[in-house]
């Protein structure tokens, strides 16, 4: 197993990076799972918003980050890479905590893979089992892309899941950000993650793209098990901003790596997609709207802005380079 100094004694050899938003009560489970007394591994929180002042103790060890505005979960991680020096990352969803050894593991991977670009450790719900069908995926191609706006999940599951766990060391296409293991250099080589899919959504998938594009591998590594609790933020949300900011940034994926043909048979997709969503309104509310005339606001935005397109994030909000940075 590593040794965990790179050759550096005394530097920290593997960060996480955490991008919190309105998740104190999960966010306090990583804060109490992470092991603070070993200086090998440092911990950096962004706090994007709170719902609560119950905030969580924060130990003097981890650098608190909180910016003038919501950075975005792109925005949020690379402040946090720019503010942590270790020669390894690991971005982190809030809702994630490591279990004893999942961090030394992730160490011993790296030693056993030194060109790797990346490690995906083996996610789990609270309940043991694993989450491979969600965490591992292959990189959508035009055609999945079109499924996604006509809600086709069986066929996407289909095509897109990667079956049986595989085996450790096996390259993986699509790991899910909630939990990844990154070479510091060589997230840095891609100028971090692209903070213009704001504030969430596609961000990890268009790394995932550019990882694979400049050759740079990701391999599974099953032996660092870390706990997920699969939160979502949709609550927080509401589910018209959630199908707004989602579309948004599949097209804006969609303009970068399919170009302005790939676009427009997504935005079509999008308008035939959100019409028989409302057309079949009165059978299926969809699960995550509160009601009926919330699911129809938000799918009529869709079908607005597949014609026309979908303004932008309100400027208040948007991600901006001026950052401050605090201990607690």
């Amino acid at each position: 197993m590593s040794s965990g100094h790179d050759g550096n004694e005394g530097r920290p050899c593997l960060a996480g990076l955490v991008v919190h938003w309105h998740t104190e009560k999960a966010l306090s489970r990583l804060l109490e799972a992470w092991p603070h007394d070993d200086p090998r591994f440092e911990l950096c929180v962004v706090d994007n918003g709170s719902t609560t002042d119950q905030w969580p103790t924060c130990p003097d060890t981890v650098r608190l980050i909180r910016p003038e505005h919501n950075l975005g979960f792109a925005g949020g991680m690379n402040a946090a890479l720019e503010a942590t020096t270790a020669p390894w990352v690991l971005l982190l969803n809030a809702d994630v905590r490591p279990r004893f050894e999942s961090l030394d593991e992730l160490l011993a991977g790296f030693g056993e893979y030194p060109d790797v670009a990346g490690l995906a450790p083996r996610l789990v719900g609270d309940d043991g089992q694993s989450q491979t069908e969600w965490q591992l995926r292959r990189l959508p191609a035009l055609v999945d892309l079109v499924a996604m706006t006509l809600f086709l999940d069986g066929v996407l599951r289909r095509r897109l899941g990667t079956g049986l766990e595989p085996a450790a060391g096996s390259p993986v296409q699509q790991p899910a950000a909630a939990a990844l293991a990154l070479r510091r250099s060589a997230l840095e080589e891609l100028g971090g993650l692209d903070e213009l899919f704001y504030p969430a959504w596609f961000e990890d998938v268009d790394l995932a793209k550019r990882l694979a594009t400049g050759d740079r591998v990701v391999r599974y590594w099953p032996r660092s098990v870390l706990v997920h609790e699969l939160g979502s933020t949709v609550d927080v949300l509401g589910y018209g901003r959630f199908l707004v900011t989602y579309d948004r940034n599949l097209l804006r994926y969609t303009r970068k790596h399919h170009g302005a043909v790939g676009e427009l048979v997504v935005r079509s997709g999008l308008l035939i997609g959100a019409l028989i969503r409302l057309a079949t309104l009165w059978l299926r509310k969809p699960a995550r709207a509160r009601t009926r005339a919330e699911a129809a606001r938000g799918l009529l935005s869709v079908a607005r802005g597949a014609c026309i397109g979908f303004s932008a994030p309100d400027p208040g909000t948007r991600p901006l380079r001026g950052r401050s940075t605090s201990h607690d």
